[in-house]
Parts: C-alpha cells; structure tokens; sequence
C-alpha cells in the first residue's frame, strides 16, 4: 500500500487503509442495492444504467487505490476524476424521471446542464444545509492538475531533489513531499464523493458492518482535517 512519509505520516496511512476497506464494503452494498428490483422503483432499462455507472464508480476507485500504490499518480487520478464523472451523472440521473428519460431519448444529453438545474433547485430548497462540497469542482480541479494547467503543483510534485523523475512512475522508493500532498488531498476529496454518493442508497440497518465503518472513518476523517487545518 501507498505509504505517506510527511506530516502525520501514521494518520494518513491508516485512513488511507480505512478508505480502501471502505471502497470494498460500499461497493458490494451499493451493487447489492441498485441490482435488486425490490430496491427501487426504476425500470429494468433504467437499472441496468445505474448498475453501469455504479459500477464505472468503484471500478476507476480501485485503479485509483492500485496506481497510487504503483506511485502512478497522474494516471490514478484521471481515474480518480473518472469515477467523480460517474458519480455525477449517476446522481443526475437518479434523482429526477425527467433526467433519466432525457438521457435515454436524447441524443445530445447534457449532464452539466442538468447538473446545473439540480443544484440550482437543490440550493433553492435547502439553503441552509445545502452541501458545499462540489463533484463537478472537485473533478475539474483533478482535470486541471492532471492536463497541467495548474502548472505549478503539476510540475513540483515530480520533482524529488530538484530533479524530474523521467520514469512512468514517481520513483521506486521515493515521491516528493509535494505529490503526496496532492494525494492526501485528492484521497480527502475522493473520501468526501464517495460519502456522498453513498447517501443516494439506503442503508438503514441493511449492512450493519458499513454503518459501523462509515461511523469509524468519519471520526477518523475528522481527525484528517483537523490535523491539515
């Protein structure tokens, strides 16, 4: 597994070993969920849609786990913000017939757009306890590093002694203190979007291990930001 070594190295190693248990636990919750007909009210043609993209979901999370162990970091985050895309459109898709419907029939379907429409009637709603957190910036932000428009952090994470590692990876033994702060901070992102989209499936007292591991990684999340803020 990914090893940190900067700053609350131990903290950050053991969350990353929470978030990988729980990527495996959810997934198979998740799945169970959407792929049973007595879950939900949506047509098999439906089903099957949300069965693909959740599983594009944890699919791209766990190459996002295994690159990063691999010290591939660019390629385990565009798999990181593909996993983001596909929650995104999930939810779109999930929460409004119309969406669903549009997106089946329509050629030229837009998720921004939709996205956009939901949030904005979401934001109307639920002013006070609207969730700040993005999918769409958080996967922009993941698009801007990987492609080096953010030039700065992009170029200084591969720099480990002042010299650029030419290799597919970041180096066998050693990643700069800088790319691996881009992954505390992505695998804080990449925490926050999968606990969000986690809250799209039911889970009262269906899987009892998960309700405990997401209690025990919240906690421990906590920790996480307290200890970056």
């Amino acid at each position: 597994m990914f090893q940190f070594t900067i700053s609350n190295n131990e903290l950050l190693t053991e969350f990353l070993r929470m978030f990988s248990d729980y990527v495996n636990k959810s997934y198979k919750f998740t799945m169970h969920y959407v792929a049973n007909p007595l879950f939900s009210d949506f047509k098999d043609n439906e089903r099957l849609i949300l069965i693909s993209l959740n599983k594009s979901v944890y699919q791209n999370m766990y190459s996002f786990l295994r690159l990063n162990d691999s010290n591939m970091q660019y390629a385990a985050f565009a798999c990181l913000e593909n996993a983001v895309c596909a929650m995104r459109m999930y939810r779109v898709l999930y929460s409004t017939p119309k969406y669903m419907h549009d997106y089946i029939s329509t050629v030229n379907f837009s998720l921004e757009e939709n996205e956009q429409e939901l949030d904005e009637k979401i934001a109307e709603t639920y002013t006070e306890t609207a969730d700040e957190f993005s999918l769409k910036e958080f996967s922009d932000n993941l698009r801007r590093f990987g492609t080096f428009r953010d030039k700065s952090p992009s170029i200084s994470s591969q720099l480990i002694d002042n010299n650029v590692y030419l290799g597919l990876g970041c180096g066998k033994d050693a990643v700069s203190d800088e790319l691996q702060n881009e992954v505390r901070k992505n695998l804080a992102g990449a925490y926050t979007s999968l606990s969000k989209h986690n809250k799209l499936f039911f889970n009262g007292g269906m899987d009892e291990d998960l309700e405990q591991l997401e209690e025990e990684i919240s906690a421990k999340f906590m920790e996480y930001v307290q200890a970056f803020a």
